[in-house]
């Protein structure tokens, strides 16, 4: 009903297995979830079974000058809106400096890496 017999759905969604040097970090700081959760790739694929389906997966990482780049990068994206469970407040700096000093670096930069799923669906 998305499309007329013989369009397509062309789609990227994030999968599991995103935004680890996020969750590392958050965990030297709190337990608490500051990201929300995924959809495996094989949900994904799954969710498209009955359907004329192509679908692949690739790993991108940005890089980042500093945490607070990072972290309005996510900002911008939606991937820090927890749908549930976590009560909104603000970073503090002892936070900032924290999350900071156990974020995973790499010769001074800060990676941010996702699991993307590319998908057409076309419909007979």
């Amino acid at each position: 009903r998305v499309t007329r017999p013989g369009g397509c759905v062309a789609f990227t969604t994030v999968a599991a297995g995103s935004l680890p040097e996020l969750h590392a970090a958050w965990q030297a700081v709190d337990e608490k979830a500051h990201a929300n959760e995924f959809l495996s790739t094989e949900e994904i694929s799954a969710a498209c079974e009955g359907w004329r389906a192509s679908l692949y997966v690739e790993q991108v990482t940005q890089r980042f000058p500093d945490v607070m780049s990072a972290m309005r990068s996510l900002k911008g994206v939606g991937a820090t809106h927890l749908h549930e469970g976590r009560k909104s407040s603000l970073m503090t700096r002892q936070q900032l400096q924290r999350l900071s000093l156990a974020w995973p670096q790499r010769d001074g930069v800060f990676p941010l890496s996702w699991q993307l799923v590319c998908g057409v669906i076309e419909r007979d």
